[in-house]
């Protein structure tokens, strides 16, 4: 019975119930993303696949502003929610809907008057798969407003629902469109698919957005930009600790070597999307704390502990069970040459988590002077990786290393401002009272 009662206490903290939420979302969704990339690895020759991986980082380099644009939306929705504000939160997403669908059609344009120069760098053949790539490029900047204003409502369920929903869409549009021949091209109208569902599904539980009415409702435009441009500078450089190595080998090394790369990238970002909603359901908890001016450190406490353990522990079965994992999640073949390389690049993301979830508490708490360490950490590892690019075991230890260094720094830094002899009781309480 009191194992009983501790687990449901437990399951009744916002943060492990949440983040359970999202976590079986992510598990279904990751599945059918699972079973698009198995399908995608068995159907494409390595040289595809090399394309696609490229393709695929270099759209997460260049919508990390969406990533920073949600975060900076989630800061401020979360805030006007907590304090009954609703007026102030319908007139931002209208605002905001307006700027991002106008700089959505900019950058698209932008994108395609460089596809040209993207063609060389990357060695692709095919200029379409580039336009293709702007398009996805250019509704990842729609979509991030629906997402964001579901987190900041803190409605994990429904967001769960939309992720599944979306990743269903874009399984049985991508092996549709391969089995007809598409390759490459099946791979990303599949995105371009999931994309449009994950917009209209999202926007079904905030269409109370357009009959608020803000009035004479003003929100603070300065307050907003001085958050936003830090926070912007520091999403961009870190989410680049796991692109640029992508797109650098795929400059570096022959497309079959960025093949099997990319696929590496692949399996060790799982340890990443495994752990993600315990950072995605954080976020929104610690603004609303820090906004009420409650106790906001035990949470992040505990969610440094979920996060980290579960991350040290699928490091551990990838360094026991690498055949295993590569056969499992790329169906083996000629990825079995990335072997010697899992284990070490489970260590890298495993670092590269602490140092995400540190980087989201500070940024929720309004420390945006973090961006520093985190440009100079990314901009070490571009420079190592250009100097240092001999094997895959350079390129992931110079990746290791400049994350290291930054998770160093910002450990340090969180110890300055925080830890005293009362908050390390803290950490030790929340073991037996997790709703603390």
């Amino acid at each position: 019975m009191k194992i009983f009662h501790v687990g449901k206490r437990i399951l009744a903290h916002e943060l492990i119930s949440g983040s359970l939420y999202l976590f079986l979302g992510a598990v279904v969704s990751s599945f059918l993303a699972f079973l698009l990339n198995l399908f995608l690895a068995r159907n494409l020759v390595p040289s595809d696949y090399g394309i696609f991986a490229s393709l695929i980082s270099l759209i997460i380099l260049i919508t990390i502003p969406a990533l920073s644009i949600n975060t900076i939306i989630v800061r401020f929705a979360t805030d006007y929610f907590s304090k009954g504000e609703m007026g102030k939160g319908a007139k931002l997403y209208k605002e905001t809907l307006k700027i991002l669908s106008f700089f959505s059609l900019l950058i698209f344009g932008i994108f395609v008057l460089l596809s040209f120069p993207i063609m060389s760098f990357l060695h692709i053949d095919n200029i379409w798969y580039v336009i293709l790539a702007g398009l996805i490029i250019a509704l990842s900047y729609i979509t991030v407003i629906n997402t964001a204003f579901l987190q900041s409502l803190l409605k994990f369920n429904f967001l769960s629902f939309v992720n599944v929903a979306s990743a269903l869409i874009r399984l049985l549009s991508g092996v549709f469109l391969i089995i007809l021949g598409f390759r490459v091209f099946g791979g990303l109208f599949a995105i371009i698919s999931m994309s449009i569902v994950s917009f209209v599904l999202a926007f079904i539980p905030l269409r109370f957005v357009l009959r608020e009415k803000g009035g004479t409702t003003s929100i603070s435009g300065k307050e907003i930009f001085s958050y936003a441009i830090p926070t912007t500078v520091a999403i961009f450089f870190l989410t680049s600790f796991t692109s640029m190595d992508v797109i650098l080998v795929k400059h570096f090394f022959n497309s079959s070597d960025a093949g099997l790369y990319g696929g590496l990238s692949l399996i060790g970002k799982v340890i990443y999307y495994f752990t993600g909603p315990i950072t995605m359901v954080m976020f929104p908890l610690l603004i609303k704390r820090h906004t009420r001016g409650e106790n906001f450190n035990n949470l992040f406490y505990l969610a440094f502990m979920l996060l980290t353990l579960s991350s040290f522990a699928l490091t551990i079965f990838y360094y026991m069970f690498p055949k295993f994992v590569i056969n499992f999640f790329l169906g083996g073949g000629e990825y079995l040459s990335a072997v010697p390389y899992l284990g070490f690049f489970a260590i890298f993301i495993t670092v590269f988590n602490m140092l995400t979830i540190l980087v989201s508490f500070f940024l929720s708490i309004k420390k945006t002077k973090v961006y520093s360490a985190v440009v100079m950490g990314a901009i070490l590892q571009t420079i190592l990786i250009f100097l240092f690019h001999k094997s895959f075991f350079q390129i992931i230890g110079v990746s290791l290393l400049a994350s290291g260094l930054v998770l160093i720094i910002l450990l340090i830094y969180y110890v300055k401002l925080f830890v005293n002899i009362k908050n390390i009781g803290e950490i030790i309480s929340i073991i037996n009272n997790p709703q603390g």
